[in-house]
């Protein structure tokens, strides 16, 4: 839900071609040389040379000659054409271009029924033994250094899972339908669906990755009742990036982790129950990426992990713009009664990047930056008499090393000459209260508090010696009574109501939100 470098986020690193990997297909006559022991294959991204020194067994240098055994061969479909192409590629960026929407296309156009598919490398003498080959396959599927799986729950319980794999072995694809059957209207579903995991899947494969969720969550809730993509993809380092994404009614989660840190987000909004109107959902959203932006800029953290964390929010937030709302949900009182609560779903989500001890000087200087946010929202009472709060909170720990001089990069090492640097530590927290009372009907109390505290410390090394040691604080608290504006509000709303007939309520009461929604900056309290 990490070894340290100082790049973002990263699912595929820069590619460096390794030298050119000649590949004939069992379909296709080929010309082949002997195994030779110091000969690797690699269906993936690699950045090893090829080595010179390796003979074939005509004695002549050259570069390796490896075959795809296909489990069906000869199949001319769509899949399999596109999988040729696939397993070509030395970029495992491209590797599962097509692949993932072909195979979902290919399962609803055979009624659910099971799609395998796969392409062995192996060399020119190795064995094609039925079991052996059934053996490898299978271990390509079990243990593939990339993979990014696709499991769907219908409303019926049936199981649709969807498997792209790829290694040093070879590529494989697998679709099956477990626990049932689907019927014409989830076949159809499914297939709508392809573009939007394909689309998932290629962002994630960018070398800078991205989150492309937008299509793949506008999944039919009515038809599939339970959504988890994940992903694998491992560098030419040998370190793993992982995705994880679970859609499961009014819950949702994603997380992503890889060498630069880890991104975690969880979604819950308890059945639509707290969920607002496009203007209200949309000032709330918009305050919270303002908030994050803050967040990265004051503790200097990375960019591409920031922007990882923000697509996330948007994006898992916006599986909530048509899903379906609870009865009674848009009457005036419970709208009323809503008015301050963000509208948005309760969630909590954090960012940190891995920890660096980037001076070795000083080891207990660590280079970090940890955010964490959260919303939560609790109801006491029933009927026309009830109780609503909602709190917000944040908090931000970051320390990192900056030069004296803007103009001279930082080069610390054990020697004193290039202690030259400041140490900074931020330490903030931030808070919001609202909370709206109901009584009889009548909207009795509706109140709002805003608090933020903000401290930095900073340290000056000339040579290695401390210079000075200074620490800024800021603090506010403001505490506001917003019953005469929604009264005020209210009355305007229903002068609009009678001369236009345009309610004005939400939108205005959206741009009035920033004196109770998270606002991290003391002095805009």
């Amino acid at each position: 839900m990490m070894n340290p470098v100082t790049s973002a986020l990263r699912f595929t690193p820069v590619y460096t071609p390794p030298a050119p990997l000649q590949i004939a297909s069992v379909r296709q006559a080929a010309s082949a040389v002997a195994d030779a022991p110091a000969t690797q294959v690699t269906l993936g991204q690699d950045t090893r040379v090829a080595n010179a020194e390796t003979y074939s067994s005509k004695g002549t240098l050259g570069t390796p000659v490896v075959r795809l055994v296909w489990e069906n061969e000869g199949a001319q479909d769509k899949l399999s054409t596109q999988m040729f192409t696939s397993a070509a590629s030395t970029n495992i960026g491209a590797r599962f271009q097509g692949l993932g929407a072909s195979l979902i296309e290919q399962l609803a156009a055979n009624g659910g029924q099971r799609v395998s598919q796969s392409a062995l490398a192996v060399g020119v003498n190795g064995s094609t033994e039925p079991g052996i080959l059934d053996l490898q396959r299978a271990n390509l599927r079990e243990h593939a250094s990339n993979s990014v799986t696709l499991s769907l729950t219908t409303a019926s319980g049936a199981t649709v899972n969807i498997g792209l794999y790829s290694g040093e072995q070879g590529l494989a694809v697998e679709a099956s339908v477990s626990n049932g059957e689907l019927n014409d209207d989830e076949l159809k579903a499914l297939a709508a669906m392809a573009d939007g995991f394909q689309k998932a899947v290629d962002g994630l494969n960018q070398e800078k990755p991205s989150l492309q969720l937008g299509d793949l969550l506008k999944v039919d809730q009515s038809l599939f009742s339970g959504l988890q993509m994940s992903a694998k993809l491992e560098l030419a380092s040998g370190e793993q990036q992982t995705f994880d994404l679970r859609l499961n009614g009014s819950t949702r989660s994603l997380s992503l982790q890889g060498p630069s840190g880890q991104v975690q987000l969880e979604l819950d909004s308890k059945g639509g129950a707290l969920l607002g109107g496009k203007a209200q959902r949309e000032a709330a959203i918009g305050n919270y990426l303002t908030q994050f932006d803050a967040a990265r800029q004051r503790g200097k953290g990375d960019e591409q992990l920031a922007t990882l964390f923000k697509d996330a929010f948007s994006q898992l937030n916006s599986v909530d713009d048509d899903s379906a709302r609870p009865a009674r949900h848009s009457s005036a009182m419970n709208t009323l009664s809503r008015s301050l609560l963000s509208g948005v779903a309760d969630f909590t989500a954090s960012i940190s990047e891995t920890v660096k001890a980037s001076n070795p000087m000083r080891r207990e200087e660590v280079d970090r930056f940890d955010y964490s946010v959260s919303q939560s929202t609790s109801k006491d009472g029933k009927g026309n008499s009830f109780s609503l709060q909602q709190e917000q909170q944040s908090s931000l720990k970051a320390s990192w090393h900056s030069s004296l001089n803007p103009l001279v990069g930082l080069q610390l090492s054990r020697d004193n000459a290039s202690q030259n640097y400041r140490y900074h530590q931020v330490n903030d927290e931030t808070s919001s209260s609202t909370r709206a009372s109901v009584v009889n009907g009548a909207l009795t109390e509706a109140s709002s508090t805003q608090q933020a505290s903000r401290s930095e410390r900073v340290r000056v090394y000339q040579e290695g010696v401390l210079k000075s040691d200074n620490t800024t604080s800021a603090s506010e608290r403001k505490s506001r009574d917003q019953l005469a504006l929604i009264t005020t509000l209210l009355d305007n709303d229903a002068k609009s109501r009678r001369q236009s007939g345009i309610s004005t309520f939400e939108q205005q009461m959206a741009d009035k939100s920033s004196a109770w929604l998270l606002q991290s900056d003391p002095s805009r309290i």
